[in-house]
């Protein structure tokens, strides 16, 4: 029997209503995959008042209302994160006050901290559970350092990024040298400092290199910022941030090296910045080739336009051998739907000068901090910037290798 019109009609209609229906779950599904799509799922602060037992520091600094010395070590300047556990993780300071010549009495550690992340149960507190204190007893640094007792400061590195290798070591790098520094588990250096090649002879050399020699080949502060290590642990990826001369502007060298020895394999490729006015902040690995990069602008609060997080391939690269990026995060443009940093809005901006901590938890969420360069920088006037942790979730899934992210012990 034919149908009737009615049936007909009823027929039509349902085929149209699944269209838009369909039509709206892939524009959903489209909307969802858009980097702005980025939510705020744990949010934990800590003071910029906090400091740690240590010698006063800052006799040079004084600024926003802040004069050194201080009482104890400012814990601050947080340049790199990884996991100490499950519940915590050890973060690195940088070299201190911003200068070589205001950091000698600041001292160079890992802290173990604790946030108590709003939205994942928490109060968004940090805890401060102890330190490493980086030092060389042996002397294996073969210039002269600040303190006798061989305890390393602000004046003696500029220690940037940190990952923890197969046999537990730590491999730091630094914007001084430039070098890598190879340290036991307990802070003690290992050998002497290793120097970057130049591709063209010679070595990456800033101003401030303590065997400076010659003309330095590298802007001062452009040392290396970023570094990942592979996920069996074997191989470093160290990523300068700025151009070395001679190189296209804009174009930074990521060089490999041997995580058991720190022996330079060469450069593997270059990261091409989107602004040759931007900075990177730090490198986390997702698997054997793809790394996430945090790229800035140098500004900060309202005035702050450029702050995103990209995943990279070591390997593709294009004709200038340049590695492929694609954006996946901006740091301006955060959902916030359950206002976990108490701002009373929706949308939330990460809009700090500097950000330079990176970790992948799982296959869609990471954990990201700013250094907040106390007590210099003003993210969220009037008050001088805090450290806050952030945990978010990507509208993509990362192609994450089973030994990355989360620790499961």
């Amino acid at each position: 029997m034919g149908k009737s019109f009615y049936q007909s009609w009823i027929g039509g209609l349902a085929a149209a209503i699944a269209c838009v229906v369909l039509s709206l779950f892939f524009a959903f599904e489209l909307s969802a995959t858009t980097p702005n799509q980025t939510t705020l799922i744990g949010f934990a602060s800590l003071p910029a008042d906090t400091f740690a037992p240590g010698i006063d520091a800052g006799e040079k600094v004084s600024a926003n209302g802040r004069t050194g010395r201080f009482k104890g070590q400012p814990v601050q300047g947080f340049s790199a994160v990884q996991f100490a556990d499950r519940t915590s993780f050890w973060f690195m300071t940088d070299n201190g006050f911003g200068a070589k010549e205001n950091s000698a009495d600041f001292l160079l550690r890992l802290y173990r901290v604790a946030p108590s992340f709003r939205g994942k149960g928490g109060n968004g507190s940090v805890k401060i559970l102890n330190f490493i204190q980086l030092a060389d007893p042996d002397r294996k640094v073969p210039s002269k350092l600040v303190n006798r007792d061989r305890t390393l400061t602000g004046a003696d590195f500029d220690i940037e990024s940190f990952v923890i290798a197969r046999d537990k070591t730590l491999w730091i790098s630094d914007e001084f040298g430039t070098y890598l520094l190879h340290f036991d588990a307990k802070g003690k250096l290992l050998q002497a400092p290793i120097k970057t090649p130049d591709l063209r002879g010679g070595f990456v050399r800033s101003p401030q290199s303590p065997d400076l020699n010659g003309d330095a080949n590298l802007a001062s502060s452009k040392g290396f910022e970023a570094m990942a290590i592979n996920p069996d642990r074997t191989t470093l990826y160290s990523m300068l941030e700025g151009t070395v001369k001679g190189d296209p502007e804009g174009l930074l060298r990521i060089y490999q090296a041997n995580a058991q020895t720190g022996k330079f394999q060469g450069v593997i490729g270059y990261y091409k910045l989107e602004d040759p006015n931007n900075a990177t902040g730090d490198m986390a690995v997702i698997n054997k080739d793809e790394y996430l990069v945090i790229e800035r602008d140098n500004k900060q609060g309202d005035e702050a336009k450029f702050k995103k997080i990209y995943k990279i391939n070591l390997s593709k690269r294009d004709k200038n051998q340049c590695v492929e990026k694609e954006e996946i995060a901006d740091l301006l443009n955060i959902q916030d739907p359950n206002d976990l940093n108490q701002g009373k809005n929706a949308q939330f901006r990460f809009p700090f000068q500097t950000i330079e901590n990176l970790l992948v938890i799982n296959s869609n969420t990471i954990l990201v901090a700013n250094d907040n360069n106390y007590p210099f920088s003003k993210g969220r006037p009037p008050n001088i910037d805090n450290t806050e942790i952030l945990l978010l979730k990507l509208s993509q899934l990362l192609n994450l290798d089973s030994r990355i992210g989360l620790p499961k012990h």
